[in-house]
């Protein structure tokens, strides 16, 4: 990721600090490098703000202190998923992108839950126990999409529901008792080549009928499930396989950890740091003041380097910089006043000039670079 370099003047900015920033960023963007941003660590005096006012140019960005926050080590490349797609489909994400979380958003883009290796087994892991009755909360549509299933007979199919699965194994008697027994639920039935089921699921009109691979309604029943309201889907798996897919195409949401609370790019690293360390995957999403996800943090990213560096201009005493400084990479130096002891481990442009203004240092690497100002 690229990172942005803030060019500063003195914490206490006059206007000859101020006006070299903004200048200086401006040459760089000029220079092709968008990256490059003026900033200032004080406010205005009255006759730096009548200047910027009077030429009608931005002032700029107001930074207090340069403490390590969220934003200047998170990733801000993020994917996401609606809330209401399968947990299939999220899946399938992760793995072509290669990521251990994804986000789960609302139409509106705004934070629910974290999906994650671990919420996800710890919750199929309970969907699919043997000891417990199937139960899971799908949709018509969630369940045609997961398995690429030929719809027949499709009634509201956008709607959620909690269902019960039945497979249709037993005998035609057992069987019906079966059905009988969970009346008042959402029934999905799944079953083959068994006629005497297919009648008696449409007669006491399950909420849906699964056909595995190679068996049809005939036309009667066929008319009387769009009748009683039975939707009625061709599974391209088997019997088994068909069952685990179902359990796949209950909605994201559900399946996602609600528990991990995401963090604000302003929220300094001190903050989140014990969270981060509490997380079950060590990654945390990030929202901004809407609520909407805008990039992720992890453990990993506190050990690379900040995704900004420094500019100084105006002074290089590391008493007068912005408050935090010694956390960054200082790119260069533009002064003209006495050289100070500020030293660093990597070499720097260093431009330190005898004359009256840094404004006028950077009105020569205009010209230099024969850029009109």
């Amino acid at each position: 990721m690229e990172k942005t370099v803030y060019i500063f003047g003195h914490k206490n900015p006059d206007t000859d600090s101020v006006v070299s920033a903004t200048a200086y960023a401006r040459l760089k963007q000029l220079q092709g490098f968008e990256n490059y941003k003026a900033a200032r660590a004080g406010h205005f005096n009255p006759q730096t703000d009548y200047i910027f006012k009077k030429f009608n140019v931005q002032s700029p960005k107001y930074i207090s202190n340069l403490t390590p926050k969220v934003e200047y080590y998170m990733e801000d490349e993020c994917q996401v998923v609606d809330e209401n797609k399968s947990v299939w489909a999220a899946i399938g994400e992760m793995d072509s992108s290669h990521l251990r979380a994804l986000p789960v958003v609302d139409k509106d883009g705004k934070y629910k839950s974290l999906l994650h290796y671990s919420a996800f087994a710890q919750k199929i892991l309970d969907i699919l126990n043997p000891e417990n009755k199937v139960s899971i909360s799908t949709s018509i549509g969630l369940i045609i999409r997961t398995m690429n299933a030929q719809p027949l007979i499709v009634h509201n199919q956008e709607e959620i529901f909690k269902s019960t699965i039945l497979v249709g194994a037993a005998s035609d008697d057992t069987f019906s008792r079966m059905l009988d027994e969970h009346k008042s639920e959402n029934i999905i039935v799944i079953t083959s080549d068994r006629e005497k089921i297919y009648e008696a699921c449409i007669d006491r009109s399950v909420k849906l009928l699964l056909l595995t691979p190679g068996y049809m309604l005939n036309k009667e029943l066929k008319e009387k499930a769009q009748q009683n309201g039975v939707s009625v889907i061709m599974s391209p798996y088997t019997t088994s396989d068909t069952v685990m897919m179902i359990a796949y195409s209950t909605p994201v949401s559900l399946m996602a950890d609600p528990e991990i609370q995401p963090v604000h790019p302003e929220d300094t690293i001190s903050k989140i740091r014990q969270v981060l360390l509490d997380s079950p995957i060590r990654r945390l999403p990030v929202v901004d003041a809407e609520n909407k996800v805008i990039g992720i943090i992890s453990e990993h990213d506190l050990t690379n380097e900040p995704n900004i560096q420094l500019i100084l201009v105006d002074h290089n005493e590391l008493s007068q910089a912005v408050e935090g400084i010694e956390h960054y990479k200082i790119q260069e130096v533009i002064d003209h006043h006495r050289i100070g002891p500020l030293s660093t481990t990597y070499p720097i442009t260093f431009i330190n000039k005898p004359i009256g203004s840094t404004s006028t240092i950077i009105t020569t690497l205009y010209q230099e670079a024969k850029i009109p100002i």
